[in-house]
């Protein structure tokens, strides 16, 4: 066990029992990530002279293992003096123990870094989960909006993966060699409902009435996430449970992303009025509002992205780089995943139903808008000047026009006023 990660025990009298009902394949699907812990485990009645050091004993066997899975020579090498010939009074095995452990740890820690390039996975992960690179998704928020606007029953998910195909490879992307791990997924729940569920994560909860419930209309927006295929030994350390973690922080960046483009449209709406001097009407006081809802969700966005995930990001990936064994790796980036989670306000449902309402809010106001304005001033388009008069010459009539224009309406209409204010 010690020297190649191999139980040979057909009577059971070895302290380290091995469970042969879990698959290393699992650790994709298994949320609780049983097979590292559980693959392998300590018996009772351990001898009392290596009560100290089993813990080593079994963790310098599981990584043993771990490379012959991978089908990597795993042998620790052994001179006359690291053998484990006899347990003497002088204590010489722990010592031996000691370097047969730090020599799977070294092994293991260059095989998973280097040949599985460990640190390029979680670089491609931050790219497209963590929203690191946002052209591709701009492009495919451009594309899929119709289907992502519909109802949960009636979205197609592999149309939303073809999309997503169409995105990456038209984008910068498709210079990333990992980006064909990338697949699509749509969850059943909204994000609230969703992180109640989650196990093992701390829920802080100032009250009891934290209405969980989710809205009676959700789409594909409130719902969509990415996914990512992770192939073993990897999977050790990007887990189901952590590749979870990362989609519940996408969802809500994805969400923001959403609203951010809804107000942006509405603002170009009160920017195309502007130019006919609307000043002293409802929509010059609609813009203000507009800028504001824009300050708060671009504020939000920063906020979650270069105050949280980006600094917790540098942080896990210097720890990484001193890292001694592959469970302090783990430790690491398990850390990495609560504290963004945490400080994401996804641990505080009190908090993120405020914020949610507040970005329900901003969508109704920037669907309303622009179909109040649009629909209540035909905004001109400005063609070539084909009838004698030069181009500014043009755009005074023009804008003269349409001032009398948003006045009489504003003056006729006065439902569009009081609905705008």
């Amino acid at each position: 066990w010690v020297y190649e990660g191999v139980i040979d025990d057909p009577y059971g009298e070895f302290f380290i029992a091995e469970d042969k009902s879990l698959l290393k394949e699992s650790l994709t699907q298994d949320y609780d990530a049983k097979y590292w812990r559980q693959r392998y485990s300590l018996k009772d009645g351990i001898p009392s002279f290596l009560a100290n050091i089993a813990g080593k004993i079994l963790t310098t066997g599981k990584y043993l293992n771990v490379m012959r899975e991978c089908g990597h020579s795993a042998q620790v090498p052994t001179s006359e003096n690291s053998k484990l010939l006899s347990f003497g009074s002088n204590h010489h095995y722990l010592e031996c123990v000691k370097v047969a452990y730090e020599f799977a740890s070294g092994e293991l820690l260059n095989l998973i870094k280097e040949r599985y390039d460990l640190m390029g996975k979680l670089r491609s992960i931050k790219r497209y989960l963590l929203l690191d690179q946002g052209d591709f998704l701009v492009h495919f928020m451009d594309i899929a909006r119709e289907e992502l606007m519909k109802q949960l029953d009636e979205i197609t998910v592999e149309k939303l993966q073809s999309l997503l195909d169409i995105a990456l490879r038209s984008t910068a992307a498709a210079a990333d060699p990992c980006h064909e791990d990338l697949t699509c997924s749509v969850e059943r729940s909204s994000l609230l409902k969703r992180m109640a569920t989650l196990k093992g994560v701390e829920i802080k909860t100032s009250s009891d009435s934290v209405d969980l419930e989710q809205p009676v209309s959700i789409t594909g927006l409130e719902t969509f996430s990415l996914s990512y295929k992770v192939q073993w030994p990897l999977s050790i350390v990007i887990s189901r449970k952590a590749l979870t973690k990362y989609q519940m922080v996408f969802r809500l960046l994805f969400h923001c992303k959403h609203v951010e483009r809804q107000l942006c449209g509405a603002w170009q709406v009160h920017q195309g009025a502007r130019a006919f001097n609307a000043s002293g009407t409802a929509i010059s006081r609609s813009s203000l509002l507009c800028r504001s809802m824009l300050k708060f969700i671009n504020s939000l966005l920063h906020y979650l992205t270069f105050e949280v995930l980006e600094p917790n990001w540098h942080v896990m990936h210097n720890r990484l780089q001193t890292a001694k064994s592959i469970d302090e790796v783990i430790q690491h980036h398990d850390f990495f995943l609560d504290k963004c989670l945490r400080e994401c306000l996804l641990h505080l449902p009190d908090l993120l139903k405020k914020v949610e309402r507040l970005k329900s809010l901003c969508l109704q106001y920037a669907a309303a808008t622009q179909w109040l304005i649009s629909s209540s001033i035909d905004l001109p388009k400005l063609e070539e000047p084909s009838d004698g008069f030069s181009g500014s010459e043009k755009f005074k009539r023009l804008k003269l026009r349409s001032l009398s224009q948003v006045q009489k309406v504003m003056i006729r209409d006065a439902t569009v006023t009081e609905s705008i204010l």
